[in-house]
């Protein structure tokens, strides 16, 4: 399943807006960065390939291999979908990165849904 959603041009979310939501942040990182778009997918080749900067990736793959992903595209944040709780390699090397790292225990469907509803 592959999935990318934009806000309309010019607007960013602030990543701390999603925590208005049933999700919890999962590593001690600041959270400064700006959502520009959501992706949702788990076939890590084709995150890579097409995942956008400032996205919000939204995945059930957990081990460590999902934060060289991120750092490579440069995204805001990593939300782990259907209850997909990452390892300590995970969440220790997305510390070191200051990758915020985020989990819920919606479906990416659902989880989209809700970001829609406060506007991203």
């Amino acid at each position: 399943m592959l999935l990318y959603v934009v806000l309309k041009e010019g607007e960013l979310m602030e990543i701390n807006e999603i925590l208005k939501l049933d999700i919890k942040q999962v590593n001690d990182v600041p959270l400064t960065n700006k959502i520009k778009s959501v992706y949702v997918g788990d076939l890590l080749s084709f995150v890579m390939a097409n995942g956008k900067e400032d996205s919000l990736w939204l995945t059930v793959q957990k081990h460590i291999n999902v934060i060289a992903v991120a750092q490579l595209n440069d995204f805001a944040g990593i939300l782990f979908v259907q209850d997909s709780y990452p390892d300590d390699d995970t969440i220790t090397k997305a510390t070191e990165l200051e990758i915020p790292l985020f989990i819920s225990k919606k479906d990416a469907f659902m989880v989209i849904k809700d970001l829609v509803s406060i506007g991203l």
